[in-house]
């Protein structure tokens, strides 16, 4: 169970660094 739980903690962090990324990245398109 905890490992499961460690597990989403691991994906969505990844989720989230990859979405500050993309916006990174289309802002720097944008100017």
């Amino acid at each position: 169970m905890v490992t499961i739980f460690s597990y989403l903690i691991f994906l969505i962090s990844i989720l989230v660094m990859t979405l500050v990324i993309y916006l990174g990245l289309i802002k720097i398109k944008l100017i």
